[in-house]
């Protein structure tokens, strides 16, 4: 049953072919024991049975929070979050993948950190990395990384940040930084920089998500170049002002595809790389 007093929060799900999935994603949000949600999925152009899927799940539940759901022509991740965050009502909000889930404590523990920390503008936790199966691959723990606090430097210098499938921030920080950048793909590393760079964030150690790890993944191999080459140096640039850690930010990136480069015998690439990171010194 929905408690007003407790402040809303908006559940994001941007669907696309999670058919299989995303009946569990959601009961993991049905099942919250926080009881003052409303829950948001736009399906971004599906072509399996996503929508009807999750409509029919949704439909069906006696004790289901609010809930929107529509579908529509594919426009993107980003502009699908764009939407989803222009139609929040919640003072809180956090996205979940259409093919993760989460522990039924996740919103409960991460709304009363945030209630209790008001100088902080959101807060994450742990996940546990699953494969199509469910079956746990990894842990994904920050606790022994830096993850709380100013995070700026260390997102780009990878010694920490936000661990993105976990995450629960206040609605107003697009009052003050803006939405998702359509211009890239991997939308969540732009939005990070530009929430940190402002402002502190929190961080309980726990474990409170299930992120799915499968050959769809949009940061997958085959995906690796466009991520560390074009998109991830596009958002270094345009979100890094100081020269030095640009600089440095951008040689760690030509580093890394380097490394791909000879890993799968492209020769020929890591010299192009190898050039590049001469460059930057």
């Amino acid at each position: 049953m929905m408690d007003n007093t407790l402040p809303k929060v908006t559940v994001g799900i941007a669907l696309y072919n999670h058919a299989a999935y995303i009946e569990q994603c959601l009961a993991s949000v049905v099942e919250q024991t926080y009881k003052n949600i409303e829950i948001i999925v736009i399906d971004d152009g599906s072509n399996d049975d996503s929508y009807e899927v999750a409509k029919q799940f949704l439909e069906r539940q006696q004790k289901t929070p609010a809930f929107v759901i529509k579908t529509r022509k594919n426009q993107g991740m980003c502009d699908t979050l764009n939407e989803i965050a222009r139609k929040a009502q919640g003072k809180y909000i956090s996205f979940v993948g259409s093919d993760d889930y989460w522990m039924e404590n996740k919103i409960e523990d991460q709304v009363e950190f945030l209630e209790n920390h008001p100088e902080l503008v959101l807060v994450h936790s742990n996940s546990i990395k699953v494969d199509s199966q469910g079956n746990e691959i990894k842990k994904i723990d920050y606790s022994k990384k830096i993850n709380s606090g100013s995070v700026y430097e260390a997102i780009i210098r990878h010694t920490g940040g936000i661990n993105t499938p976990s995450h629960l921030y206040r609605t107003s920080i697009y009052e003050k930084i803006g939405y998702y950048d359509p211009a890239f793909s991997f939308e969540d590393t732009d939005f990070w920089l530009r929430l940190s760079k402002k402002f502190q964030v929190g961080f309980i150690n726990q474990y409170h998500t299930y992120y799915r790890w499968h050959g769809e993944n949009l940061s997958n191999a085959k995906n690796a170049f466009k991520f560390y080459y074009d998109e991830l140096i596009q958002i270094f640039e345009k979100n890094i002002q100081e020269n030095d850690l640009r600089r440095y930010a951008i040689r760690k990136v030509h580093k890394k595809c380097v490394e791909k480069s000879l890993k799968t015998g492209k020769v020929i690439e890591a010299v192009r790389y190898i050039g590049k990171y001469i460059q930057q010194k």
